[in-house]
């Protein structure tokens, strides 16, 4: 047994180059996954650990169900017995001078010491010389704040130094470590109350309770009142279909690894052959060629895995910061550090490299433990079993594909397992690919006889003859292709449902947009009101509450406004449905509708300041803000329920007759809104912002679509060179019939573009069955709200881009060998 291992081992040494492919398939393959896996997971505690970092020791927070909180309760706090401590909160987005967006901190030094005690003790990196008390400072400069350290770092300012923010210039006392990352910048709350102008109000206050019951029973009417655990389970919420997502993306980089770690195990197995044949002549048994083989299958997989855990961890290191900065757009801010370095990075590439190269040969060493040594030692021949296994592997492929629509029909809204039916639809369709080469090799014979002559004719027919070699390279490519146009055809569907949605909703002419930094003031409303050319002001406010336990937005409009200029595009019915917002009514995003079963004519019920109201919902309107559901109503409406005059921003029309110097009117209102600090931004100019962030927001949709696209061209690549190297025989059967290099560089080639045509032309099909799939069923099912199919032509060029390239990068090694090797190449008889 130990010879027959040794003598299977100097095979890795012999064939240099294609053991360097295999092994770097299978690193590139357990990388994509643990480095989509490692990203996402660093990324998501981080944010579990920003929460409770800023959390600290409080059980839980006393807030408004919208708007801001009144000081003033401060005192009926102290005096409640169920309170044992408490620390009032202003909790604030400020735009730093370089058009970053930090959280500001507002709190009570003495109160927070007994909520946050970790921000208390926490050592001050730097302190001001010669300052005396920090404490002190702290209180009387109200520009005084302390900055977390990798902020400070990153802004690149000391003890003593400024910060510049939309809000004026901040001077640092010091720096503080954060655990969760996140930047912040903390400040004394009556300072904070003055720069953001909240004299006597609040975000919130934390609370630590020894009386739940109690003090809910005197507190539960007009505020809203949450525990720990309820607030941890409200972000996971507010997480969830971003965390899908990335479990989604996960699960992509396993199902295209496992093709190709399976893909290069295969040819690592099926090119020894004849010295499997060669060993069981010189009296091995079976046992130990097939002992032999798994032992190399091992090496090399363990090999594989940890230079890919190695990769793999370098990936996430830049999936991190893609995935951190996703979050920071859709949700809140979040720098996520990057994973660190652990050994058990290395064993966990390990071992899925050698279990996926373990299972990857299951199949290739059944069949070789049933050859014949006696036909193994003519070298390599055409299959003739090709054909059946071909038709059983499209018969797998067909109850694949049935099980699939089964699962997708019989669970409609179990997101996990609409995952399991696209994955197992794209199992089933890559295993027909067998079949459909054998089904078009006439017309590929066809067609690269015409442009390669002879040439193109045998490396044809070298395909269909080569099925069991050839088959898992172009589904493995197949799949990759097919991701990339699935992929790349959701998100433009996506886009253009996106600007879509802009163009019916966001019709006004000029935004004042802070993105929920600061607020409007009232005064600025009426001035710009009565600038001359503005026909129209919309005010908007939109804040976060509890819906049945779950969070929800609120957004306050001027219905008359939108009813005459927006065309908002409903789900049933048009215009009239401003009629009954006007009186008192909301309506709700396609989002909210599915989320909590509420449709057109119910009754909802939402916490006000003076107790639960039930609203008559009149109608159902696409919307793409947020996946967790808007709620729509009347600014009149909202005040009543509410008390809260805040406006977050305003949308202008301008007069049609106006418009001649749309300029003049857009001066205007800069000159009235900059001075404040507010943005002004053009129609076109707030469309692009939008567009920006949501480009952003996929970009680990692309990186994982160009991981995809490297670890097919290694199956490619593997197939080609494996098929090279056993057909030797065959190239000298060609120099003896006189073809020259070139034309056998010519097969070459002709094969891998072979191979990427039937690729290609079967990912147009799985590819765009595959956007429908993820548009009609795995977004539906994430988000709730439609994305409507736009057919693009970008994501079929580029992956027809793709293939061309990966195919004739492929035969670039084949054919330097060839011109190496071929003018010696021999017959040889055996």
């Amino acid at each position: 047994m130990k010879t027959v291992t040794k003598a299977f081992l100097r095979h890795l040494t012999r064939r240099r180059s294609l053991t360097l492919l295999q092994l770097l398939g299978i690193a590139f393959g357990v990388a994509a996954v643990l480095g989509m896996t490692l990203s996402a997971g660093t990324a998501l505690s981080s944010f579990t650990a920003a929460v409770e970092f800023l959390r600290g020791q409080a059980t839980h927070t006393l807030a408004r169900p919208a708007g801001p909180l009144e000081e003033s309760i401060l005192t009926s706090l102290m005096q409640d017995p169920a309170v044992r401590h408490f620390s009032p909160v202003i909790d604030r987005r400020l735009r730093l001078q370089n058009g970053r967006t930090v959280r500001l901190l507002g709190i009570d030094l003495f109160l927070d010491r007994a909520i946050r005690p970790a921000l208390a003790r926490a050592p001050f990196r730097d302190r001001m010389p010669d300052t005396g008390d920090p404490d002190l400072s702290f209180l009387l400069n109200d520009k005084a704040v302390l900055v977390e350290a990798g902020l400070a770092a990153d802004l690149g300012v000391a003890a003593g130094g400024y910060i510049k923010t939309s809000k004026g210039t901040l001077e640092a006392l010091g720096t503080f470590p954060n655990p969760s990352g996140e930047p912040l910048i903390v400040m004394d709350i009556a300072h904070a109350q003055e720069l953001f102008n909240l004299y006597g109000l609040l975000d919130r206050t934390d609370l630590i309770l020894t009386d739940e019951a109690g003090f809910r029973n005197r507190w539960q009417k007009g505020y809203r009142i949450q525990s720990g655990p309820e607030h941890r389970e409200t972000l996971r919420g507010m997480l969830g279909a971003f965390r899908i997502n990335l479990e989604a993306m996960s699960l992509i980089a396993l199902f295209v690894a496992l093709f190709l770690i399976y893909n290069t195990t295969m040819f690592a197995v099926v090119s020894r052959r004849k010295d499997a044949g060669i060993l069981l002549s010189l009296g091995a048994t079976r046992g130990e060629v097939l002992k032999a083989f798994l032992a190399e299958v091992t090496l090399l997989g363990a090999a594989g895995g940890l230079v890919g855990g190695g990769l793999g961890y370098l990936l996430s290191r830049f999936l991190t910061v893609v995935i951190g900065s996703t979050i920071s757009n859709l949700y809140f801010f979040l720098r996520p550090s990057p994973p660190a370095w652990s050994f058990w990075i290395l064993l966990a590439g390990g071992l899925l490299g050698c279990g996926a190269s373990v299972l990857g040969s299951i199949f290739p060493l059944r069949e070789l433990a049933g050859t014949d040594p006696v036909a193994t030692l003519r070298g390599r021949t055409p299959s003739r079993q090709s054909g059946p296994q071909a038709l059983k592997a499209a018969a797998g492929g067909l109850a694949a594909l049935l099980l699939s629509a089964a699962v997708l029909l019989l669970w409609p809204r179990q997101i996990y397992t609409a995952f399991a039916g696209v994955f197992g639809i794209l199992l089933g369709l890559s295993l027909l690919t067998g079949m459909i080469i054998l089904a078009a090799t006439p017309a590929l014979k066809f067609l690269l006889s015409r442009l390669g002559g002879l040439p193109g004719k045998i490396a044809a027919l070298s395909i269909r003859q080569n099925l069991d070699r050839t088959a898992v390279a172009v589904a493995a490519f197949m799949v990759a292709l097919s991701m990339s146009i699935g992929l790349a055809s959701m998100v433009g569907s996506f886009r253009q449902s996106v600007i879509w949605w802009m163009e019916s909703q966001l019709r006004a002419d000029i935004y004042i947009s802070t993105g929920g930094e600061m607020e409007v003031p009232a005064d600025l409303y009426r001035q710009i009101k009565a600038i001359p050319g503005v026909a129209a002001v919309d005010a908007y406010r939109k804040v976060q509450l509890l819906f049945r336990g779950k969070t929800v937005y609120i957004a306050a409009i001027n219905a008359a406004v939108l009813q005459q200029r927006a065309p908002f595009r409903w789900l049933s019915g048009g215009r009239e449905h401003w009629e009954g917002v006007r009186q008192g009514a909301v309506i709700v995003s396609e989002s909210f509708s599915r989320n909590f079963g509420v449709r057109e004519a119910d009754l909802i019920a939402l916490e006000g300041i003076n107790g639960p109201v039930n609203l008559r919902v009149e109608g159902v309107f696409y919307d793409y803000s947020t996946e967790h559901g808007l709620i729509m109503m009347d600014r009149a409406t909202y005040l009543h329920l509410f008390h809260d005059p805040v406006i977050d921003s305003l949308g202008i029309f301008l007069d049609p007759g106006g418009l001649s110097r749309p300029q003049e009117i857009l001066a205007a209102v800069r000159d009235k809104a900059v001075p404040l600090g507010l943005p002004v931004f053009t129609r076109e100019q707030f469309y692009r912002n939008i567009l920006a962030v949501f480009d952003n927001t996929f970009a680990v949709t692309r990186s994982m679509r160009i991981m995809a696209i490297i670890i097919a061209f290694f199956g490619i690549a593997g197939a080609l060179l494996t098929l090279f190297i056993e057909r030797r025989r065959d190239f000298g059967i060609f120099r003896a019939l006189g073809f020259s290099t070139p034309q056998v560089i010519a097969m070459t080639v002709m094969e891998a573009l072979g191979m990427g045509l039937y690729s290609f032309i079967m990912s147009i099909g799985t590819g765009t069955l595959l956007a429908w799939l993820l548009i009609k069923v795995i977004n539906l099912r994430s988000f709730n709200w439609t994305i409507f199919f736009h057919l693009q032509w970008e994501p079929y060029a580029a992956a027809a881009l793709t293939t061309l390239a990966a195919s004739l990068g492929a035969a670039l090694y084949p054919s330097w060998k060839v011109i190496r090797t071929y003018p010696q190449m021999q017959i040889r008889e055996e």
